[in-house]
């Protein structure tokens, strides 16, 4: 994962200030309230949330107008307690009963609130919906300072969820509002943050302006963030190695005088890394454990894994195996881990590609419709003037004119199909070889290494080497298991679907996440190809995990049937439900709408009146 500085805690600091709202208007009875329960939670008294149930009691009951005012301080106090759900639901009910004077709503601390809490819950598409509200609102006329720490903060979580190209967009909102108000705190950070994105996006030109004015910056403000990863940033872009080496040394250099170990973490990685294409074993080897250390207490797996990696070459080249292969046990921990969420990543770039095909085929649909229609009204027109033989020819000419563009037209959508088909399947292919060569390659690499240090070491030893060396077997073991297994359920190619999916679900079921059930009513699902069940099977791991990510539900339900037309699966659950609509950045559901299309099926969900949601899956035969 993309490691990129948080420059204000919009995270922690829940009330960001802006001059479009205002604390309310309280009556004096309420405003000594309020004044006692923020003395009851500096005493830390177990009981103060009874103190907010008779405050907001009396509101309701009063209706007075700044009753979200009363939920949003419930939220905070709960939020301060770190009792998350409670949290989201008092910030929740802010909103829902706004004050009817816009500049007296607490809606922007409501929903910073809720970004923090959606984040905390590693939920990032909500945490970045409830940031950009916020962000609305500021940008009605809030602290421009403000707005711009939280732009970087928002491009903080899309990068982390894999949206480089809007990442960039909002550092430089957020650059350009931090240089137009004068802020010397967090300028600098911003455009060393700007010089990190723009290396992940390969574009050298880019990170050298970037790194550059952030380290002109940081010389103005001694911004350590800033000089740290400017100076880190152009050792990675350089090509010669005592160059990078230099960069290197400044970058540890200010680390270490931060004192932080997020930056400590990649400073030491990075300088062992170059001193190791150097040969200076002895040294590198000294960093790289360093950096270990600093990405474990930072919580820092993509740094953690690669100081892990180069720990345990250096170890195995200076032939100390043993510790080689506690290193290389690490290291094959933490990249599977790594590599699903750059995945997650690769998926979303081809979902992007494909959303913006699909696009430029409607606006192309459209422009041939208006078309048709200025073509049709001539004709109209020339009807008055024309022979009714002659505008029958050009009205008949027209038409199979308009058919053949049409019917490219709808060609080319096809064909772009087909092309997001055929390269999610080549997506698929270098994912497996990269579980393949990275996985299971490591793993047997680490269980090598692990053999050889056997007759090394003293004979109260060796058995615990063995038990290392079979506990990383059965890792392996398990991870051959598993890449053969999503490749074609052996389940599903013995069994069929409905057995495939009672197996699938009584694994989840084990992890008490959810209780699914499973209901065939005679669909006869089985007696289709074994291509279509597998593609069937997917959709429905598909929805299932959409279930458990997002619905908080408790109950789900999959159900074999047929209709008039064929069969019918149907996934029902009784989360909290749905309101988005296939084709607006719910990337998940709108590929398993075109995969169902291509064949000729149907797919369409909706929220259920009671609770929860409802999918259904169409196929003709």
């Amino acid at each position: 994962m993309k490691k990129i500085s948080l420059l204000f805690l919009c995270f922690i600091s829940i009330s960001l200030w802006a001059q479009n709202r205002l604390d309310p208007n309280l009556s004096p009875d309420y405003a000594k309230r309020i004044k006692e329960i923020e003395n009851c939670l500096q005493s830390e008294h177990p009981n103060c949330t009874v103190l907010f149930d008779k405050l907001i009691h009396n509101g309701k009951k009063e209706k007075v107008d700044f009753l979200d005012f009363l939920y949003f301080k419930k939220a905070y106090y709960f939020m301060s307690k770190t009792e998350i759900d409670s949290a989201m639901r008092y910030a929740n009910l802010a909103l829902k009963n706004p004050n009817p004077v816009k500049k007296y709503r607490s809606d922007l601390d409501a929903f910073n609130l809720l970004g923090n809490v959606h984040y905390y819950k590693g939920n990032l598409d909500k945490a970045i919906k409830s940031y950009l509200k916020a962000a609305e609102i500021l940008e009605e006329g809030g602290n421009p300072l403000h707005l711009g720490y939280l732009y970087s903060n928002i491009a903080t979580l899309l990068g982390e969820s894999g949206n480089d190209d809007k990442q960039i967009d909002y550092l430089k909102k957020s650059y350009a509002l931090l240089k137009e108000n004068n802020d010397q705190r967090f300028i600098a950070t911003v455009a060393s943050n700007l010089a990190l994105g723009y290396y992940f996006k390969k574009d050298t030109a880019e990170v050298k302006n970037w790194a550059k004015k952030a380290l002109e910056l940081a010389e103005q403000s001694n911004d350590l963030i800033a000089k740290t990863q400017s100076n880190n940033v152009l050792s990675l872009i350089q090509k010669e190695e005592k160059k990078a080496l230099v960069y290197s040394e400044k970058s540890i250099r200010f680390a270490e005088e931060l004192n932080n170990p997020i930056y400590l973490a990649s400073s030491y990685y990075r300088y062992a890394d170059v001193l190791d294409r150097l040969g200076r074993d002895a040294e590198a080897l000294n960093y790289a454990e360093k950096a270990v250390l600093a990405s474990k207490e930072a919580g820092d797996n993509v740094n953690l894994m690669k100081a892990s990696f180069t720990a345990a070459k250096i170890n195995f080249k200076n032939g100390n195996k043993t510790k080689a292969a506690d290193y290389y046990h690490t290291y094959s921990l933490f990249k599977d881990s790594i590599s699903a969420g750059e995945n997650a990543k690769e998926i979303f770039e081809l979902n992007t590609q494909y959303e913006t095909e699909k696009k430029e085929k409607q606006i192309a649909e459209q422009d041939l419709k208006i078309q048709k229609q200025r073509a049709n009204l001539l004709y109209v027109i020339l009807g008055g003037a024309l022979a009714v033989s002659l505008l029958g020819g050009f009205f008949i000419y027209n038409r199979k004119t308009q058919k053949l563009k049409f019917q490219k037209l709808q060609q080319e959508k096809e064909n772009a199909i087909l092309n997001s088909f055929i390269q999610g399947e080549e997506r698929e292919r270098n994912r497996i070889s990269y579980e393949l060569h990275d996985g299971v390659a490591a793993m047997i690499g680490a269980a090598k290494m692990s053999l050889e240090t056997i007759l090394h070491l003293p004979e109260e030893k060796q058995a615990e080497q063995i038990q290392k060396v079979a506990q990383i077997l059965d890792h392996t073991h398990a991870d051959v298991r598993h890449i053969a297994h999503n490749l074609l359920p052996t389940v599903l190619e013995n069994e069929g679907i409905i057995k495939a999916t009672h197996h699938f679900v009584s694994e989840i079921n084990q992890t008490r996440l959810i209780n699914i059930s499973v209901v065939d009513e005679n669909s006869g699902a089985e007696r289709v190809s074994q291509q279509l069940q597998l593609m069937l099977f997917r959709i429905i791991q598909e929805l299932v995990n959409n279930i458990i990510k997002h619905s908080q539900a408790e109950n789900a339900v999959i159900s074999f049937g047929r209709n008039q037309n064929g069969l019918q699966i149907e996934v029902t659950d009784d989360g909290v439900g749905f309101d988005g609509e296939l084709g607006e950045g719910n990337q998940g559901l709108y590929s398993i709408s075109q995969r169902l299309k291509s064949i000729g099926g149907n797919f369409k969900f909706a929220k259920k009146k009671d609770r929860g949601m409802q999918a259904v899956a169409e196929i003709k035969l």
